[in-house]
Protein backbone atom coordinates (compact mmCIF):
# COMPACT_ATOMS: atom_id res chain seq x y z
CA UNK A 1 0.00 0.00 0.00
CA UNK A 2 1.11 3.91 -0.78
CA UNK A 3 2.05 5.79 2.45
CA UNK A 4 0.08 8.86 3.29
CA UNK A 5 1.82 11.81 1.56
CA UNK A 6 0.95 15.10 3.69
CA UNK A 7 1.70 17.76 1.68
CA UNK A 8 3.12 21.24 2.72
CA UNK A 9 2.12 24.52 1.37
CA UNK A 10 3.44 25.30 -1.56
CA UNK A 11 6.25 26.91 -1.88
CA UNK A 12 6.97 29.87 -4.02
CA UNK A 13 8.64 29.25 -7.72
CA UNK A 14 8.53 31.53 -10.28
CA UNK A 15 9.30 29.65 -13.45
CA UNK A 16 7.80 32.83 -15.79
CA UNK A 17 9.87 35.25 -15.14
CA UNK A 18 8.28 38.95 -14.72
CA UNK A 19 4.77 37.21 -14.31
CA UNK A 20 2.72 37.01 -11.05
CA UNK A 21 2.94 33.61 -8.93
CA UNK A 22 -0.34 34.27 -7.22
CA UNK A 23 -0.34 33.41 -3.65
CA UNK A 24 1.03 29.70 -4.58
CA UNK A 25 3.59 28.69 -6.99
CA UNK A 26 4.09 28.90 -10.82
CA UNK A 27 4.88 25.76 -12.15
CA UNK A 28 5.38 24.25 -15.90
CA UNK A 29 2.38 21.83 -15.60
CA UNK A 30 -0.43 20.91 -12.84
CA UNK A 31 -1.84 17.47 -13.14
CA UNK A 32 -4.92 16.49 -11.61
CA UNK A 33 -5.57 13.14 -10.57
CA UNK A 34 -3.15 10.55 -8.71
CA UNK A 35 -4.02 6.95 -10.63
CA UNK A 36 -2.26 5.39 -12.97
CA UNK A 37 -2.50 8.27 -16.04
CA UNK A 38 -1.93 10.64 -13.82
CA UNK A 39 0.99 9.57 -11.98
CA UNK A 40 2.19 8.38 -15.51
CA UNK A 41 1.67 12.13 -16.92
CA UNK A 42 3.42 13.23 -13.92
CA UNK A 43 6.67 11.18 -14.67
CA UNK A 44 6.45 11.55 -18.49
CA UNK A 45 6.54 15.38 -17.64
CA UNK A 46 9.43 15.41 -15.26
CA UNK A 47 11.57 13.52 -17.45
CA UNK A 48 11.05 15.96 -20.21
CA UNK A 49 12.50 18.08 -17.49
CA UNK A 50 9.55 20.91 -16.68
CA UNK A 51 8.62 21.59 -13.89
CA UNK A 52 5.05 19.33 -12.41
CA UNK A 53 2.56 19.17 -9.83
CA UNK A 54 0.15 16.23 -9.04
CA UNK A 55 -2.67 16.84 -6.69
CA UNK A 56 -4.37 13.83 -5.57
CA UNK A 57 -7.36 14.16 -3.64
CA UNK A 58 -6.90 10.65 -2.02
CA UNK A 59 -4.70 10.08 0.38
CA UNK A 60 -3.09 7.26 -1.19
CA UNK A 61 -2.71 5.46 -4.73
CA UNK A 62 -5.06 2.92 -5.65
CA UNK A 63 -5.87 -0.02 -3.30
CA UNK A 64 -8.28 -2.16 -5.57
CA UNK A 65 -6.09 -3.89 -8.45
CA UNK A 66 -8.42 -2.45 -11.74
CA UNK A 67 -6.61 -2.62 -14.31
CA UNK A 68 -4.14 -5.50 -14.91
CA UNK A 69 -2.61 -6.19 -18.28
CA UNK A 70 -0.09 -4.13 -19.29
CA UNK A 71 -0.08 -3.93 -23.20
CA UNK A 72 3.88 -4.27 -25.33
CA UNK A 73 3.11 -0.63 -26.14
CA UNK A 74 3.19 0.43 -22.49
CA UNK A 75 6.16 -1.70 -21.33
CA UNK A 76 8.22 -0.23 -24.58
CA UNK A 77 6.80 3.17 -22.56
CA UNK A 78 7.61 2.30 -19.20
CA UNK A 79 11.39 0.75 -20.68
CA UNK A 80 11.67 4.21 -21.78
CA UNK A 81 10.79 5.93 -18.62
CA UNK A 82 13.34 3.39 -16.78
CA UNK A 83 10.39 1.56 -14.72
CA UNK A 84 10.39 -2.02 -17.03
CA UNK A 85 12.66 -4.28 -14.35
CA UNK A 86 10.31 -3.00 -11.28
CA UNK A 87 7.16 -3.60 -12.88
CA UNK A 88 8.01 -7.33 -14.11
CA UNK A 89 9.23 -7.37 -10.38
CA UNK A 90 6.01 -6.69 -9.50
CA UNK A 91 3.95 -8.83 -11.48
CA UNK A 92 4.19 -11.88 -14.21
CA UNK A 93 4.05 -12.85 -17.48
CA UNK A 94 0.54 -13.36 -19.07
CA UNK A 95 -0.88 -16.12 -18.52
CA UNK A 96 -4.28 -15.54 -20.84
CA UNK A 97 -8.16 -16.35 -20.88
CA UNK A 98 -9.88 -19.37 -20.42
CA UNK A 99 -13.66 -20.39 -20.13
CA UNK A 100 -15.50 -23.32 -19.08
CA UNK A 101 -18.45 -24.27 -16.59
CA UNK A 102 -16.29 -23.66 -13.41
CA UNK A 103 -12.06 -23.22 -12.68
CA UNK A 104 -12.24 -26.79 -11.42
CA UNK A 105 -13.86 -28.07 -15.08
CA UNK A 106 -12.16 -28.08 -18.15
CA UNK A 107 -10.41 -25.04 -19.29
CA UNK A 108 -11.67 -23.80 -23.50
CA UNK A 109 -9.05 -21.25 -24.44
CA UNK A 110 -10.17 -17.94 -25.16
CA UNK A 111 -7.79 -15.27 -25.19
CA UNK A 112 -4.43 -17.13 -25.57
CA UNK A 113 -1.56 -15.41 -23.23
CA UNK A 114 -0.07 -12.29 -24.66
CA UNK A 115 2.74 -12.46 -27.01
CA UNK A 116 2.05 -16.64 -26.90
CA UNK A 117 2.17 -16.96 -31.69
CA UNK A 118 5.01 -14.52 -31.91
CA UNK A 119 5.57 -14.12 -35.40
CA UNK A 120 9.50 -15.50 -36.58
CA UNK A 121 10.73 -11.59 -36.16
CA UNK A 122 9.66 -10.03 -32.73
CA UNK A 123 8.22 -6.36 -32.98
CA UNK A 124 9.14 -5.32 -29.53
CA UNK A 125 12.06 -5.53 -26.92
CA UNK A 126 9.56 -6.19 -24.45
CA UNK A 127 6.42 -8.67 -24.20
CA UNK A 128 3.12 -7.59 -22.91
CA UNK A 129 2.98 -8.41 -19.48
CA UNK A 130 0.62 -8.54 -16.16
CA UNK A 131 0.83 -6.34 -13.32
CA UNK A 132 -2.12 -4.71 -11.17
CA UNK A 133 -2.41 -1.03 -11.38
CA UNK A 134 -1.87 -0.67 -7.38
CA UNK A 135 1.10 -2.00 -7.85
CA UNK A 136 2.18 -0.14 -11.30
CA UNK A 137 1.45 3.31 -8.89
CA UNK A 138 3.32 3.31 -6.54
CA UNK A 139 6.73 2.76 -8.87
CA UNK A 140 5.20 5.57 -10.91
CA UNK A 141 4.99 7.70 -7.83
CA UNK A 142 8.30 7.02 -7.07
CA UNK A 143 9.65 7.60 -10.64
CA UNK A 144 7.94 10.96 -10.69
CA UNK A 145 9.46 12.08 -7.62
CA UNK A 146 12.73 10.92 -8.54
CA UNK A 147 12.84 13.06 -11.99
CA UNK A 148 10.96 16.05 -10.02
CA UNK A 149 7.62 15.70 -9.84
CA UNK A 150 5.93 17.36 -6.64
CA UNK A 151 3.06 15.11 -5.73
CA UNK A 152 0.27 16.30 -3.20
CA UNK A 153 -1.94 13.33 -1.73
CA UNK A 154 -4.82 13.88 -0.03
CA UNK A 155 -5.28 17.39 -2.37
CA UNK A 156 -8.12 18.38 -4.45
CA UNK A 157 -8.46 20.94 -6.95
CA UNK A 158 -11.78 23.10 -6.22
CA UNK A 159 -11.71 25.29 -8.80
CA UNK A 160 -9.71 26.18 -11.75
CA UNK A 161 -9.46 29.61 -14.04
CA UNK A 162 -8.08 30.10 -16.80
CA UNK A 163 -6.72 33.39 -18.90
CA UNK A 164 -3.80 34.51 -21.66
CA UNK A 165 -0.67 33.58 -19.47
CA UNK A 166 -1.83 30.60 -17.89
CA UNK A 167 -4.33 28.49 -15.30
CA UNK A 168 -5.23 29.55 -11.62
CA UNK A 169 -6.03 26.82 -9.12
CA UNK A 170 -7.64 26.75 -5.92
CA UNK A 171 -6.27 23.78 -3.68
CA UNK A 172 -7.70 22.70 -1.05
CA UNK A 173 -6.55 19.80 1.79
CA UNK A 174 -8.28 19.61 5.27
CA UNK A 175 -10.39 22.91 4.76
CA UNK A 176 -7.42 24.96 4.06
CA UNK A 177 -7.15 26.39 0.41
CA UNK A 178 -3.84 27.47 -1.30
CA UNK A 179 -3.33 28.70 -4.92
CA UNK A 180 -0.97 27.40 -7.61
CA UNK A 181 -0.44 28.83 -11.34
CA UNK A 182 0.59 26.92 -13.80
CA UNK A 183 1.39 27.12 -17.42
CA UNK A 184 -0.91 23.95 -18.24
CA UNK A 185 -3.05 21.74 -16.67
CA UNK A 186 -3.36 17.98 -17.58
CA UNK A 187 -6.96 16.94 -16.27
CA UNK A 188 -6.73 13.19 -15.42
CA UNK A 189 -9.46 13.37 -12.61
CA UNK A 190 -11.26 10.19 -14.09
CA UNK A 191 -14.41 9.47 -15.12
CA UNK A 192 -16.39 11.89 -13.06
CA UNK A 193 -14.03 14.46 -14.16
CA UNK A 194 -14.51 17.53 -11.83
CA UNK A 195 -12.28 19.83 -14.20
CA UNK A 196 -13.90 18.72 -17.48
CA UNK A 197 -17.54 19.85 -15.70
CA UNK A 198 -15.98 22.88 -14.93
CA UNK A 199 -14.79 23.46 -18.70
CA UNK A 200 -18.28 22.96 -19.67
CA UNK A 201 -17.21 19.69 -21.82
CA UNK A 202 -19.84 17.46 -22.77
CA UNK A 203 -19.23 13.30 -22.92
CA UNK A 204 -20.88 11.71 -26.62
CA UNK A 205 -21.91 7.97 -25.95
CA UNK A 206 -23.56 5.87 -24.17
CA UNK A 207 -23.96 3.60 -21.01
CA UNK A 208 -23.41 0.05 -20.99
CA UNK A 209 -26.47 -1.33 -19.01
CA UNK A 210 -26.25 -3.12 -15.49
CA UNK A 211 -24.42 -2.88 -12.20
CA UNK A 212 -20.66 -5.15 -12.10
CA UNK A 213 -19.36 -5.70 -8.56
CA UNK A 214 -15.82 -6.84 -7.98
CA UNK A 215 -14.77 -8.80 -5.13
CA UNK A 216 -11.03 -9.23 -4.04
CA UNK A 217 -10.24 -12.37 -2.21
CA UNK A 218 -7.93 -14.76 -0.66
CA UNK A 219 -8.41 -18.64 -1.74
CA UNK A 220 -6.26 -21.48 -2.24
CA UNK A 221 -7.84 -22.15 -5.42
CA UNK A 222 -4.85 -24.83 -6.79
CA UNK A 223 -6.97 -27.80 -6.16
CA UNK A 224 -9.24 -26.11 -8.93
CA UNK A 225 -6.09 -25.34 -10.79
CA UNK A 226 -4.29 -28.33 -10.86
CA UNK A 227 -1.66 -27.22 -12.29
CA UNK A 228 -3.05 -24.70 -14.94
CA UNK A 229 -2.39 -21.13 -14.84
CA UNK A 230 -4.75 -18.25 -16.40
CA UNK A 231 -4.97 -14.58 -15.88
CA UNK A 232 -8.60 -14.38 -16.19
CA UNK A 233 -11.21 -17.51 -16.30
CA UNK A 234 -14.98 -17.12 -17.98
CA UNK A 235 -17.09 -19.26 -15.59
CA UNK A 236 -20.22 -20.02 -17.36
CA UNK A 237 -21.88 -21.65 -14.48
CA UNK A 238 -21.28 -18.79 -12.12
CA UNK A 239 -22.18 -15.96 -15.14
CA UNK A 240 -18.62 -14.36 -13.64
CA UNK A 241 -15.07 -14.01 -14.11
CA UNK A 242 -12.19 -14.74 -12.01
CA UNK A 243 -9.09 -12.67 -12.27
CA UNK A 244 -5.08 -13.70 -11.61
CA UNK A 245 -3.98 -11.04 -8.76
CA UNK A 246 -0.29 -10.06 -7.35
CA UNK A 247 2.11 -13.07 -8.68
CA UNK A 248 2.69 -16.43 -7.25
CA UNK A 249 4.45 -14.64 -4.34
CA UNK A 250 1.32 -12.84 -3.33
CA UNK A 251 -1.68 -14.55 -4.87
CA UNK A 252 -4.79 -12.65 -4.48
CA UNK A 253 -8.24 -13.27 -6.79
CA UNK A 254 -10.72 -10.75 -8.12
CA UNK A 255 -14.31 -11.92 -9.00
CA UNK A 256 -15.96 -9.77 -11.56
CA UNK A 257 -19.68 -10.52 -11.95
CA UNK A 258 -23.07 -8.35 -12.35
CA UNK A 259 -25.23 -7.25 -9.59
CA UNK A 260 -28.69 -10.03 -9.77
CA UNK A 261 -32.15 -8.32 -9.63
CA UNK A 262 -33.04 -11.21 -6.62
CA UNK A 263 -30.19 -9.49 -4.28
CA UNK A 264 -31.69 -6.38 -4.32
CA UNK A 265 -33.52 -5.14 -0.92
CA UNK A 266 -37.16 -5.30 -1.49
CA UNK A 267 -39.39 -1.79 -1.75
CA UNK A 268 -35.82 0.37 -1.67
CA UNK A 269 -36.47 2.73 -4.91
CA UNK A 270 -32.96 3.21 -5.25
CA UNK A 271 -32.02 -0.54 -5.98
CA UNK A 272 -29.40 -0.86 -2.20
CA UNK A 273 -28.24 -4.11 -1.60
CA UNK A 274 -27.25 -4.55 2.31
CA UNK A 275 -22.93 -4.95 2.72
CA UNK A 276 -23.43 -8.45 5.06
CA UNK A 277 -25.91 -10.07 2.50
CA UNK A 278 -23.55 -8.88 -0.63
CA UNK A 279 -20.63 -10.59 0.99
CA UNK A 280 -23.15 -13.93 1.46
CA UNK A 281 -23.92 -13.63 -1.97
CA UNK A 282 -20.41 -12.92 -3.82
CA UNK A 283 -19.57 -16.17 -1.25
CA UNK A 284 -21.83 -18.31 -2.69
CA UNK A 285 -20.74 -16.98 -6.28
CA UNK A 286 -17.21 -17.58 -5.78
CA UNK A 287 -17.93 -21.10 -4.90
CA UNK A 288 -19.98 -21.57 -7.39
CA UNK A 289 -17.23 -19.75 -10.05
CA UNK A 290 -14.45 -22.30 -8.65
CA UNK A 291 -15.81 -25.27 -8.53
CA UNK A 292 -14.91 -25.85 -5.00
CA UNK A 293 -18.31 -25.70 -2.79
CA UNK A 294 -16.13 -26.24 0.27
CA UNK A 295 -14.05 -22.88 -0.17
CA UNK A 296 -14.52 -19.79 2.57
CA UNK A 297 -12.55 -17.20 0.80
CA UNK A 298 -11.92 -14.34 2.75
CA UNK A 299 -13.44 -11.48 0.35
CA UNK A 300 -10.88 -8.14 1.29
CA UNK A 301 -12.58 -5.56 -0.96
CA UNK A 302 -15.76 -5.17 -3.12
CA UNK A 303 -16.24 -2.53 -5.32
CA UNK A 304 -19.50 -1.58 -7.66
CA UNK A 305 -19.49 0.38 -10.98
CA UNK A 306 -20.94 0.95 -13.69
CA UNK A 307 -19.20 1.59 -17.31
CA UNK A 308 -20.00 2.87 -20.85
CA UNK A 309 -18.64 3.73 -23.92
CA UNK A 310 -17.63 7.56 -23.89
CA UNK A 311 -15.71 9.98 -25.43
CA UNK A 312 -15.01 13.78 -24.26
CA UNK A 313 -15.82 16.51 -27.16
CA UNK A 314 -12.96 18.06 -26.64
CA UNK A 315 -9.60 16.77 -25.29
CA UNK A 316 -8.42 20.09 -25.16
CA UNK A 317 -9.72 23.85 -24.36
CA UNK A 318 -7.29 26.39 -24.16
CA UNK A 319 -4.66 25.54 -21.33
CA UNK A 320 -6.41 22.48 -20.18
CA UNK A 321 -5.93 19.31 -21.86
CA UNK A 322 -7.99 15.62 -20.65
CA UNK A 323 -6.03 12.67 -20.47
CA UNK A 324 -7.28 8.96 -19.79
CA UNK A 325 -10.92 8.52 -18.02
CA UNK A 326 -11.27 11.83 -18.31
CA UNK A 327 -11.63 11.83 -22.16
CA UNK A 328 -12.62 8.56 -22.44
CA UNK A 329 -14.31 5.63 -21.29
CA UNK A 330 -14.74 2.26 -22.10
CA UNK A 331 -15.74 -1.18 -20.87
CA UNK A 332 -12.70 -3.23 -19.73
CA UNK A 333 -13.08 -6.14 -22.44
CA UNK A 334 -9.70 -6.34 -23.54
CA UNK A 335 -7.95 -4.19 -20.88
CA UNK A 336 -7.51 -0.94 -23.12
CA UNK A 337 -8.36 1.67 -21.44
CA UNK A 338 -5.87 2.07 -18.82
CA UNK A 339 -3.50 1.85 -21.51
CA UNK A 340 -4.91 4.08 -23.95
CA UNK A 341 -4.83 6.20 -21.00
CA UNK A 342 -0.87 6.51 -20.41
CA UNK A 343 -0.79 6.69 -24.36
CA UNK A 344 -2.53 10.02 -24.25
CA UNK A 345 0.06 11.05 -21.32
CA UNK A 346 3.09 10.26 -23.74
CA UNK A 347 1.82 11.40 -26.62
CA UNK A 348 1.11 14.68 -24.72
CA UNK A 349 4.15 15.11 -22.39
CA UNK A 350 7.11 16.14 -24.79
CA UNK A 351 4.51 18.48 -26.95
CA UNK A 352 4.13 20.63 -23.15
CA UNK A 353 7.64 20.79 -22.69
CA UNK A 354 8.34 21.79 -25.62
CA UNK A 355 5.73 24.91 -25.72
CA UNK A 356 7.47 25.11 -22.09
CA UNK A 357 10.47 25.35 -23.69
CA UNK A 358 10.08 27.74 -26.34
CA UNK A 359 10.23 25.36 -28.90
CA UNK A 360 7.03 25.81 -30.48
CA UNK A 361 3.82 27.96 -30.01
CA UNK A 362 0.80 26.19 -28.16
CA UNK A 363 -0.64 25.54 -31.67
CA UNK A 364 1.66 22.21 -31.10
CA UNK A 365 -0.93 21.11 -28.75
CA UNK A 366 -4.09 21.23 -31.33
CA UNK A 367 -1.97 17.86 -32.05
CA UNK A 368 -2.81 15.93 -29.31
CA UNK A 369 -6.88 16.27 -30.53
CA UNK A 370 -6.14 15.44 -34.24
CA UNK A 371 -3.91 12.50 -33.44
CA UNK A 372 -5.46 10.91 -30.49
CA UNK A 373 -9.41 11.23 -30.57
CA UNK A 374 -9.34 8.86 -33.61
CA UNK A 375 -7.21 6.08 -31.64
CA UNK A 376 -9.51 7.41 -28.75
CA UNK A 377 -12.44 6.47 -30.81
CA UNK A 378 -10.67 2.93 -31.99
CA UNK A 379 -10.14 2.00 -28.77
CA UNK A 380 -13.80 2.75 -27.65
CA UNK A 381 -15.42 0.81 -30.79
CA UNK A 382 -12.64 -2.44 -30.46
CA UNK A 383 -13.82 -2.69 -27.12
CA UNK A 384 -17.16 -2.46 -27.72
CA UNK A 385 -16.80 -5.55 -30.38
CA UNK A 386 -14.98 -7.52 -27.79
CA UNK A 387 -17.64 -6.55 -24.84
CA UNK A 388 -20.93 -8.13 -27.56
CA UNK A 389 -18.77 -11.30 -28.61
CA UNK A 390 -19.79 -14.96 -26.63
CA UNK A 391 -16.46 -16.01 -24.40
CA UNK A 392 -14.54 -18.99 -26.75
CA UNK A 393 -16.36 -17.57 -30.30
CA UNK A 394 -14.10 -16.92 -33.21
CA UNK A 395 -13.63 -12.52 -33.44
CA UNK A 396 -15.75 -11.05 -35.60
CA UNK A 397 -14.14 -10.12 -38.95
CA UNK A 398 -13.80 -6.01 -37.66
CA UNK A 399 -12.02 -6.92 -34.56
CA UNK A 400 -7.98 -5.42 -34.94
CA UNK A 401 -5.91 -7.79 -32.77
CA UNK A 402 -4.34 -6.55 -29.39
CA UNK A 403 -0.59 -6.38 -31.12
CA UNK A 404 -1.70 -4.60 -34.14
CA UNK A 405 -3.85 -2.06 -31.99
CA UNK A 406 -1.01 -1.63 -29.73
CA UNK A 407 1.64 -1.60 -31.79
CA UNK A 408 0.48 -0.65 -35.37
CA UNK A 409 -1.64 2.82 -34.72
CA UNK A 410 -1.35 5.77 -37.33
CA UNK A 411 -1.45 9.33 -36.38
CA UNK A 412 -2.79 11.68 -39.46
CA UNK A 413 0.33 12.56 -41.41
CA UNK A 414 1.84 15.99 -42.11
CA UNK A 415 0.51 17.45 -45.25
CA UNK A 416 3.79 19.05 -45.91
CA UNK A 417 5.67 15.96 -45.75
CA UNK A 418 6.98 14.48 -48.73
CA UNK A 419 6.33 11.04 -47.64
CA UNK A 420 2.48 10.82 -46.45
CA UNK A 421 1.17 8.04 -48.93
CA UNK A 422 0.30 4.89 -47.99
CA UNK A 423 1.96 1.43 -49.88
CA UNK A 424 -0.64 -0.57 -51.59
CA UNK A 425 -1.97 -2.77 -48.67
CA UNK A 426 -5.29 -2.14 -47.93
CA UNK A 427 -5.35 -1.74 -43.96
CA UNK A 428 -8.10 -3.55 -42.04
CA UNK A 429 -9.10 0.31 -40.23
CA UNK A 430 -6.47 3.06 -41.31
CA UNK A 431 -5.96 3.90 -37.85
CA UNK A 432 -3.87 0.92 -37.78
CA UNK A 433 -1.30 -0.72 -39.99
CA UNK A 434 0.57 -4.60 -39.70
CA UNK A 435 3.37 -3.68 -36.90
CA UNK A 436 4.60 -6.79 -38.83
CA UNK A 437 5.50 -5.27 -42.22
CA UNK A 438 5.78 -1.87 -40.68
CA UNK A 439 5.41 0.89 -43.59
CA UNK A 440 8.09 3.51 -41.83
CA UNK A 441 5.99 6.50 -42.79
CA UNK A 442 5.63 9.57 -40.93
CA UNK A 443 2.69 8.97 -38.44
CA UNK A 444 3.95 5.80 -37.08
CA UNK A 445 5.60 3.99 -34.63
CA UNK A 446 9.31 3.32 -35.13
CA UNK A 447 9.69 -0.35 -35.54
CA UNK A 448 12.03 -2.53 -33.00
CA UNK A 449 14.77 -3.74 -34.87
CA UNK A 450 17.42 -5.95 -32.98
CA UNK A 451 21.34 -4.71 -33.37
CA UNK A 452 24.34 -6.35 -32.66
CA UNK A 453 26.63 -4.46 -30.31
CA UNK A 454 30.16 -5.46 -28.68
CA UNK A 455 29.43 -6.17 -25.00
CA UNK A 456 31.86 -6.74 -21.88
CA UNK A 457 34.86 -9.35 -22.48
CA UNK A 458 34.48 -8.77 -26.31
CA UNK A 459 30.86 -10.47 -26.22
CA UNK A 460 28.55 -9.31 -28.60
CA UNK A 461 25.31 -7.97 -26.91
CA UNK A 462 21.83 -7.09 -29.04
CA UNK A 463 20.12 -3.75 -28.47
CA UNK A 464 17.02 -2.21 -29.81
CA UNK A 465 16.68 0.74 -31.98
CA UNK A 466 13.90 2.01 -29.40
CA UNK A 467 16.99 2.14 -26.90
CA UNK A 468 18.63 4.55 -29.04
CA UNK A 469 16.05 6.84 -29.05
CA UNK A 470 16.19 10.28 -26.79
CA UNK A 471 12.82 10.07 -24.80
CA UNK A 472 13.50 14.25 -24.54
CA UNK A 473 14.66 15.02 -28.04
CA UNK A 474 14.33 14.11 -31.64
CA UNK A 475 16.46 11.30 -32.97
CA UNK A 476 18.30 10.41 -36.57
CA UNK A 477 18.81 6.83 -37.30
CA UNK A 478 20.51 5.89 -39.75
CA UNK A 479 22.72 3.26 -41.48
CA UNK A 480 27.07 4.02 -41.24
CA UNK A 481 28.36 5.21 -44.01
CA UNK A 482 25.39 6.80 -45.10
CA UNK A 483 25.19 10.29 -46.66
CA UNK A 484 23.17 11.78 -43.88
CA UNK A 485 25.66 10.55 -41.42
CA UNK A 486 28.13 12.53 -42.85
CA UNK A 487 26.78 15.65 -43.17
CA UNK A 488 25.17 15.82 -39.61
CA UNK A 489 28.84 14.67 -37.97
CA UNK A 490 30.32 17.62 -40.02
CA UNK A 491 27.70 19.78 -39.11
CA UNK A 492 25.35 18.62 -36.26
CA UNK A 493 21.75 19.79 -36.41
CA UNK A 494 21.01 21.70 -32.82
CA UNK A 495 17.85 19.05 -31.08
CA UNK A 496 18.95 16.09 -33.07
CA UNK A 497 20.70 13.08 -31.62
CA UNK A 498 22.50 11.11 -34.44
CA UNK A 499 22.36 7.22 -34.35
CA UNK A 500 24.61 5.40 -36.56
CA UNK A 501 23.83 1.75 -36.43
CA UNK A 502 26.61 -0.70 -37.46
CA UNK A 503 25.43 -4.12 -37.46
CA UNK A 504 21.47 -5.64 -37.75
CA UNK A 505 20.98 -8.66 -35.82
CA UNK A 506 19.97 -11.93 -37.81
CA UNK A 507 16.11 -12.15 -38.18
CA UNK A 508 15.58 -8.41 -37.94
CA UNK A 509 17.18 -7.40 -41.40
CA UNK A 510 14.15 -7.17 -43.33
CA UNK A 511 12.44 -4.64 -41.11
CA UNK A 512 15.54 -2.25 -40.92
CA UNK A 513 15.59 -2.40 -44.58
CA UNK A 514 11.89 -2.04 -45.15
CA UNK A 515 11.75 0.93 -42.62
CA UNK A 516 14.74 2.60 -41.46
CA UNK A 517 17.60 2.21 -44.76
CA UNK A 518 16.00 0.66 -47.60
CA UNK A 519 13.42 0.87 -50.49
CA UNK A 520 14.73 4.75 -51.59
CA UNK A 521 15.21 5.70 -47.86
CA UNK A 522 18.52 6.59 -45.82
CA UNK A 523 17.25 7.37 -42.14
CA UNK A 524 14.72 8.15 -40.02
CA UNK A 525 13.95 11.05 -38.07
CA UNK A 526 11.96 10.11 -34.64
CA UNK A 527 10.30 12.34 -32.07
CA UNK A 528 10.46 12.07 -28.71
CA UNK A 529 7.54 9.73 -28.10
CA UNK A 530 9.05 7.30 -30.55
CA UNK A 531 6.76 8.51 -33.47
CA UNK A 532 8.80 8.59 -37.10
CA UNK A 533 8.90 12.24 -38.16
CA UNK A 534 10.07 11.97 -41.76
CA UNK A 535 11.90 9.27 -43.29
CA UNK A 536 14.82 10.97 -45.49
CA UNK A 537 15.30 9.66 -49.10
CA UNK A 538 18.42 8.10 -50.48
CA UNK A 539 18.78 10.76 -53.09
CA UNK A 540 17.43 14.07 -50.72
CA UNK A 541 19.39 17.16 -52.52
CA UNK A 542 20.58 18.56 -49.15
CA UNK A 543 19.70 15.75 -45.84
CA UNK A 544 21.12 18.03 -43.35
CA UNK A 545 18.25 21.06 -44.39
CA UNK A 546 15.97 18.10 -44.80
CA UNK A 547 15.75 16.73 -41.27
CA UNK A 548 16.18 20.38 -39.64
CA UNK A 549 13.05 21.51 -42.22
CA UNK A 550 10.85 18.12 -41.04
CA UNK A 551 11.84 18.72 -37.10
CA UNK A 552 11.28 22.64 -37.18
CA UNK A 553 7.54 21.20 -39.32
CA UNK A 554 7.06 18.71 -36.59
CA UNK A 555 7.25 21.37 -33.80
CA UNK A 556 5.28 23.88 -35.02
CA UNK A 557 2.79 21.81 -36.20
Amino acid sequence: MMPNRIPGRLRTENHDAGRDAGDGCFVDALVVGGGLVGLAAAAFLAQQGVSVVLAERHRSTSLHPKARLVTVRSMEIYRSLGVEDEIRSAGEPNGGFAVGDSLADEHESWIPPAGGGAPAVRLSPVDPYSCDQQRIEPILCNRAEELGARLLFGTEVVDVDEDAHGVSARLSRDGADSGLRARFVIAADGAHSQIRRLAGIELIGRPVPGTAVSALFRADLDPALRGRHVDGFMARSAEAFLFARGNVDDRLWQLGTHIRPEWRLPDDGEGRIEESALMSRLGDVIRAATGLPEIEPRIEDVLTWSTGAWIASKVRRGRILFVGDAAHQMPPYGGFGGNTGVHDAHNLAWKIAAVCRGEASPGLLDTYETERIPIMRLMIAQTLLRSAKTPGQPAPPDQVDSTTLSLGFVYPGDADSPDTASDDATPIDPRVEDPATPSGRPGTRAPHVELTCSGSEDRLRTVSTLDLLDPTGFTLVTATGSVIAEALRRDPVPGITLQVVDEVADGSQGIWESAYSGSGRQALLIRPDQVIVDSVPTGAADPRARVSAARDRALRS
